[in-house]
């Protein structure tokens, strides 16, 4: 083959590989509903995988190792339901209340700075032209309304989502290693099966152990929360020490949007702005401790990802799949960091996921 030819079979395969990343992106957002259950039910089987297998080295079989599994979690899921829908059914009834004092507070906090307010409008007043007949037309429309339609459907979509992974996931389960050894027997070559066993080990490893990890993590950090809340007399700690254990599968966005509805509440329900501030403060902290100090200590290689990369993965993500997307972003990205160690034509992309001192170290 000619240099010429070799030039030309390299352009087209980059063309080819472009398509093929274009048609990805299309397919995954096109087939958001089915791929959306499955995404989750893979994690959730991975997750549990190396219990299975570990019962089975035992001699019990992987469909009891499962069932048994699944009654834990039904009886977790009883029994949370049972703690926390009092709480959840105070505050409901509660909104209309809190909805007036919060208006009436947010109100007496707009009086103090009415006079900054009208220092601005007479500036604008007086930068407006003189003779200037235009009309400003503003047409209000209630937010609420807006709000409430848009996060109805959410609801129906997260028990479907949920529903079809827990029953993929269960049969995932239950199959034992039938897909392993149906991925070997595939395989033409021997160095191809060895790779292909080594990719799905490594997967289901840095996967597991990384949902583990962040699940107990966060569990700790909801207890650390619901005891700081119940100190400071924040009502119903225990529902936010929930709230804070769910957010905080979301990187970046789950810890910020804590902080904040912490904070809201703290207002709404304190009376001095001091003891209003404890709340946040408080979560602040703990989420502080959690990841600048527990997480990477917990982690440590397994979240050699960088920042950006984990920002980007979280907005296209969500760009694509919504919110479910934000939550499964950094668990693909663990898998494909994986491919990309094992995968000799995906070593760039793992180079630029890796952070800096990863790759000083390689090079060294």
């Amino acid at each position: 083959m000619t240099a010429e030819q070799q030039r030309l079979l390299l352009h087209i395969r980059r063309i080819a590989a472009g398509l093929l990343a274009i048609a990805a992106v299309a397919g995954a957002a096109f087939a958001r509903d089915f791929l959306l259950p499955a995404v989750f039910a893979f994690f959730i089987a991975t997750t549990m995988r190396p219990l299975v297998r570990a019962m089975s080295r035992r001699g019990i079989p992987a469909w009891a190792t499962t069932a048994g599994i699944v009654l834990v979690a039904a009886a977790i899921l009883g029994i949370a339901t049972s703690a926390f829908a009092g709480a959840i059914s105070q505050w409901i009834a509660d909104a209309p209340r809190l909805q007036q004092e919060l208006m009436h507070k947010l109100a007496a906090l707009r009086s103090s700075f009415d006079g900054l307010i009208h220092i601005s409008d007479a500036l604008q007043q007086a930068a407006a032209p003189a003779n200037s007949d235009a009309q400003e037309v503003v047409v209000k429309q209630p937010m609420l309304p807006t709000v409430f339609t848009v996060l109805a459907g959410y609801p129906l979509n997260v028990i479907f989502v949920a529903s079809g992974a827990i029953v993929i996931a269960v049969f995932l389960m239950a199959s034992g290693d039938l897909f392993y050894e149906k991925l070997i027997r595939v395989m033409p070559t021997l160095s191809d099966k060895k790779a292909a066993l080594a990719i799905a080990l490594d997967v289901e490893r840095e996967v597991s152990a990384y949902l583990l990890s962040i699940t107990l993590i966060n569990a700790g950090l909801a207890v650390a929360v619901g005891l700081a809340f119940w100190l400071i007399g924040l009502p119903t700690p225990h529902l936010w020490a929930l709230f804070a254990f769910v957010l905080n599968f979301i990187p970046y966005l789950g810890p910020i949007t804590g902080l904040a509805v912490s904070a809201l509440i703290g207002f709404v329900v304190f009376d001095t702005l001091g003891h209003a501030l404890l709340a946040p403060l408080a979560y602040g902290i703990l989420i502080g401790l959690e990841t600048q100090i527990i997480t990477p200590a917990v982690l440590s290689r397994r979240m050699e990802i960088n920042a950006v990369m984990i920002l980007l993965a979280l907005a296209f993500w969500a760009w694509c799949w919504g919110i479910a997307g934000i939550v499964v972003a950094v668990p693909i990205l663990v898998s494909f960091r994986v491919l990309c160690a094992h995968v000799e034509a995906l070593a760039p992309f793992g180079e630029f996921l890796a952070q800096r001192h990863s790759a000083e170290t390689t090079t060294a």
